[in-house]
């Protein structure tokens, strides 16, 4: 009885706080000021490598010479970072229009993180017409991992770019809009290309509601035709690029890793339970409750296909050292689990499964993994104070 109380005195209390006129700007912008309250970016990091000239993040400096020469860069060793850069084109071009300005670029990447979550609330808003699941689950999403990242991205991965042009692409019903987001997160990092998977799922989910057609062959031609058929003229128009690029540019090049599942062996497993769960976080809870819903639906088809494209998303997170930022590009399927509960259960069933969702999200500590089984952790904001007076004061605490 006094949970109940509680919740219904939250839900109404959400609702007042959400009346405004730019009620989902607001929420978006309060969302990130929780989640850098919560799990504070590493900015420290960016004011060394501001002070050394480059040397604390050297990804930068390779970013700075492939801008400078997009086919010819400067300093091409062969080590598992470089000689995966070569193909992500977006932050050279972005390095090459600021004048190699580090700031402008993560301020850049910081605006797409805000929009990504006005993007996420209103499309939510779009289609349930209630504003406290919209507010509980752009809260969720802004401390889970492919949010956080956004801001906590300061090594010059620029993740945060590729989850907001393929968030567009999922949710534009412009050809061209999601035909140019598809190259631009294709570009930015290799995970995104392998993600466009994960939006023919979300279109075959999608379509399979409207039509309520949960055949396999409904299900396959919602996968080939329509907003589908952008993503495969999308890969066909990447790999073709990507193929004469290599071919013309880099004859001799090759992948170290590949073929190599890094988190299966002994100095990286640790890490590979923990950043399944923390990818996620809350959201597994949203997922489990979806899957449950199509198992009482008695939809196998489509259980099938959405656990063929998560097995892909576990797969390929294995291959790499930063499961959690593979595993986030994921996000699509927490957007499915979303719409599927929407069109199967009540509005204060999904409210009630969201606020859990929202609660577990906050309140997990921001966590994730690095390799070689290492578990970073993002302070809270107090505690980055209490560390900066640490070092201050040379009480060497936290050493």
């Amino acid at each position: 009885m006094l949970f109940e109380n509680f919740y219904e005195s939250f839900c109404s209390w959400s609702e007042a706080k959400l009346s405004d006129r730019d009620w989902l700007l607001k929420l978006s912008f309060v969302a990130v000021l929780i989640s850098l309250f919560l799990a504070f970016p590493p900015y420290s990091l960016l004011v060394s490598h501001l002070k050394t000239n480059g040397v604390k993040l050297d990804a930068w400096v390779f970013i700075q010479n492939q801008a400078q020469d997009l086919f010819h860069p400067r300093d091409m060793d062969y080590d598992v970072r470089r000689e995966n850069m070569i193909l992500r084109w977006t932050l050279p071009s972005l390095s090459f229009i600021t004048n190699h300005n580090v700031v402008l670029i993560l301020i850049a990447q910081a605006l797409c993180g805000i929009l990504f979550l006005y993007n996420i609330g209103r499309y939510v808003f779009r289609i349930s017409a209630d504003r406290v699941i919209t507010g509980f689950l752009v809260l969720a999403i802004a401390n889970i991992f492919v949010s956080v990242w956004t801001f906590a991205d300061v090594h010059g991965y620029g993740d945060g770019f590729a989850y907001f042009f393929l968030l567009t692409a999922l949710l534009s019903r412009n050809v061209f809009v999601t035909f140019i987001s598809l190259q631009i997160a294709f570009f930015t990092d290799e995970r995104a290309v392998v993600a466009g998977g994960y939006l023919l799922l979300w279109w075959i989910v999608v379509k399979a509601y409207e039509k309520q057609d949960f055949s396999l062959l409904g299900m396959i031609k919602a996968g080939l035709f329509g907003e589908s058929a952008v993503v495969w003229i999308a890969w066909l128009c990447y790999f073709g690029v990507r193929n004469y690029v290599l071919a013309t540019y880099f004859p001799n090049h090759s992948y170290s890793t590949i073929g190599t599942p890094v988190l299966f062996a002994n100095a990286h497993r640790n890490g590979l339970g923990s950043s399944i769960w923390s990818a996620f976080e809350g959201t597994w809870l949203l997922m489990g409750s979806a899957l449950l819903a199509l198992f009482l639906t008695r939809r196998y088809w489509l259980i099938a296909a959405l656990f063929i494209g998560f097995a892909v998303l576990l797969a390929t997170g294995i291959y790499v050292h930063d499961i959690d930022r593979a595993l986030s590009y994921g996000f699509p399927f927490i957007l499915a689990a979303f719409f599927i509960l929407y069109q199967t259960a009540s509005e204060a069933s999904l409210r009630l499964i969201l606020f859990f969702t929202m609660i577990i999200c906050v309140v997990h500590p921001q966590v994730f993994y690095m390799g070689y089984n290492k578990i970073l952790w993002l302070e809270p904001l107090p505690v980055k104070a209490f560390m900066l007076l640490d070092k201050m004061m040379s009480w060497n605490m936290f050493n």
